[in-house]
């Protein structure tokens, strides 16, 4: 069943070159290619330079703002949808225009245009405004195009939509929800319409509810009439639903490469001279003196690197015994050439054995590298780390808390970790109006006053206070009253997201709390390990929870609560959980649902996906028998999330 159901999933990539054929043949005769840099490595999971050349594409060049390629052919730009790209595009094509000898607009011949562009996923209605404004309109053809889902990895899909975290959260622009929404109808056209569908947060609503105005448009509704349909329920949850989850600091393996190396489209740029920690750092904490090495790129897929594969959702501390093991093993492996051997059994073994050792060899040495890599740049502070992020989450120790940010900012500031932190602190426990200004002023004395306008993006997104309101904040922090939780704590303990259970986590012997030896998970498992049993990610424990009911009355109990929480079901609409269990015939058709039969969940996450979300998910759908796949508008770490932030 699996391996069906992952080939049904591959289908996506047909989709998506069929939708890109369909542009390059209304393209008559030959064109050369200039294609955004951040597109080159999503688009390398739909089709190839072989594919492109078969479909009369030339030469393929590197966007460029400030240095045009030769105009030879046809050209056709493949864009992201940011209108400052697209304004450069169109001063190289009216520079290009410019150029041609007595070539006058009107005698341009309008049936076969020199330029023509493809904007991902979708052409805004401002393109056409500028296209217009700058003189070019019947010069240049406008195309939309979107891949959909590219499978990164088994059951890890990515739609690799640019800066949604960024628009929806921060910028609150819903402009992306109706591509997500395109992408959810294809995906219930190829693996059938969920019966149950669960959205947690507003963009997941709307998303929902753009998909059902776009099924309902059309004559053959997504899913109608299939016997067969992969996945008996879907999840779309809100990014801002849980952030701790992203801010959190992981302790598996994947997600601890993520911290460091940059990634793109499941591919993971190994440089240790210039990674995520060495560029958010103040330049003078940099080691000047460290040895250029070459980069290298790691692809994050466990069916190309069975190392990987072997140890990407495994705790750290484990992963370094278990290459240790492995590289003891292949040493002996290779002492078992002996002179003793018949010539046919050389042969044999130098033939067949060897190649594969060697190979094998190359593989564990590569990961053995990005171990200590990550201790290098993460070891040092990650046992204060870890003890810190306990304190937030359990709302402890706030002058402790106070402590260590304000020890990072004058000995180890980094520009992302340090507002990460802060933000997490806020979430949790809530900063007060003198810790925020202190916090503030801190940072920017470390990095600059330009920054200023980062703590309102910030507070845009929920991520900090307010800080137009100090004054009226400062006023109410001096009036004492004892917080015994906050509201934070309060959701978190409703949903069993802090694990009380010491059972559920053993200390290695001897271990402290760094990434080499911190607490590895026992028999008795828990989804929290990815936080070091701290913490269980919000999707893996409503999976958990919806996997486990076994009625509506039973799910009212686990999660009615959540009043943001919808459901849609039937000829019912999208309503809270509450709300449905007094609707007579909306209980009987649900009841008929749970338990689910058949145990598979699609999860979606609006604002990027975290690895060790990834790592949970996967340990439920070990400890339940069910099949969860996860997807997102690209696969994000808290990092990555805060950067984002400031470059709004």
């Amino acid at each position: 069943m699996d391996a069906i159901l992952d080939k049904k999933l591959l289908g996506f990539r047909q989709i998506a070159q069929e939708k890109l054929q369909h542009i390059l043949y209304s393209i008559p005769l030959d064109k050369d290619l200039i294609i955004e840099p951040t597109l080159i490595k999503p688009l390398e999971h739909v089709v190839g330079a072989t594919w492109l050349r078969k479909k009369g594409i030339d030469k393929i060049y590197k966007f460029d703002p400030k240095n045009a390629p030769p105009k030879r052919k046809q050209f056709i730009y493949f864009l992201t949808s940011n209108l400052l790209t697209f304004k450069s595009a169109l001063d190289q094509i009216s520079s290009y225009h410019s150029q041609m000898s007595s070539g006058l607009v009107a005698e341009v011949d309008r049936t076969n245009k020199q330029y023509h562009v493809v904007i991902f996923p979708l052409v805004l209605a401002s393109f056409e405004h500028l296209l217009e404004e700058e003189g070019l309109y019947g010069l240049v053809e406008l195309y939309s195009y979107q891949w959909d889902f590219i499978c990164l990895d088994q059951g890890v899909m990515s739609l690799e939509l640019p800066n949604v975290f960024a628009d929806i959260f921060v910028r609150q622009d819903g402009s992306l929800l109706g591509s997500i929404a395109q992408s959810l109808r294809i995906f219930n056209m190829i693996m059938g319409k969920p019966k149950l569908v669960f959205t947690y947060g507003d963009s997941s609503e709307k998303v929902l509810q753009i998909m059902q105005k776009i099924e309902n448009g059309k004559k053959t509704k997504s899913g109608e009439g299939r016997d067969a349909i992969d996945f008996n329920t879907m999840l779309i949850v809100d990014r801002d639903r849980d952030y701790a989850s992203c801010l959190l600091t992981p302790v598996v393996y994947s997600g601890l490469l993520m911290e460091i190396h940059k990634y793109t489209s499941g591919s993971l740029t190994v440089d240790a001279n210039s990674n995520k920690i060495k560029n958010g750092k103040l330049a003078i904490l940099k080691n000047e003196n460290d040895t250029k090495i070459n980069q290298e790129t790691i692809r994050m897929n466990g069916s190309q690197d069975m190392v990987y594969q072997e140890n990407r959702y495994r705790h750290f501390a484990e992963v370094i015994g278990l290459l240790s093991s492995q590289a003891k093993n292949l040493g002996l492996e290779g002492k078992s050439f002996s002179k003793d051997m018949k010539i046919s059994e050389m042969k044999e073994y130098v033939t067949n054995k060897l190649p594969k050792v060697a190979a094998q060899k190359k593989e564990l040495f590569k990961h053995l590298l990005l171990c200590e890599t990550i201790m290098e740049d993460i070891g040092g502070n990650f046992e204060k780390l870890q003890l810190i992020e306990e304190s937030m989450l359990t709302n402890t120790n706030r002058k402790q808390i106070m402590a260590f940010v304000d020890e990072l900012l004058a000995a180890d500031a980094h520009k992302f970790n340090i507002l990460r932190l802060i933000c997490l602190y806020h979430i949790t426990i809530g900063l007060t109006s003198e810790d925020m200004t202190k916090l503030m002023t801190s940072y920017l004395n470390a990095f600059g006053y330009q920054h200023l306008g980062v703590f309102n993006n910030l507070f845009q997104a929920r991520l900090f206070p307010d800080t137009t309101n100090l004054t009226k904040t400062k006023i109410l922090s001096q009036i004492s009253i004892p917080i015994l939780k906050s509201q934070f704590q309060i959701e978190a303990s409703k949903l069993k997201l802090l694990p009380t259970d010491v059972s559920e986590s053993i200390q290695s012997p001897g271990s402290s709390n760094n990434p080499t030896s911190p607490s590895i998970p026992s028999k008795k498992q828990c989804p929290s390990y990815v936080f070091n049993g701290n913490y269980i990610p919000l999707v893996a424990q409503l999976c958990q929870m919806i996997l486990n009911t076994n009625g509506l009355d039973d799910l009212n109990q686990r999660l009615g609560h959540l009043e943001r929480l919808k459901l849609s079901v039937g000829s019912f609409g999208t309503k809270t959980i509450r709300e449905l269990t007094v609707t007579g015939t909306a209980k009987s058709d649900i009841n008929q649902l749970l338990p689910l039969k058949r145990k598979t969940i699609f999860v979606l996450v609006i604002g990027g996906l975290t690895y060790a979300e990834v790592a949970a998910c996967k340990l439920v759908e070990k400890l339940t028998g069910a099949r969860i796949v996860l997807a997102s508008d690209a696969i994000v770490s808290g990092c990555d999330i805060v950067e984002s932030i400031v470059a709004c």
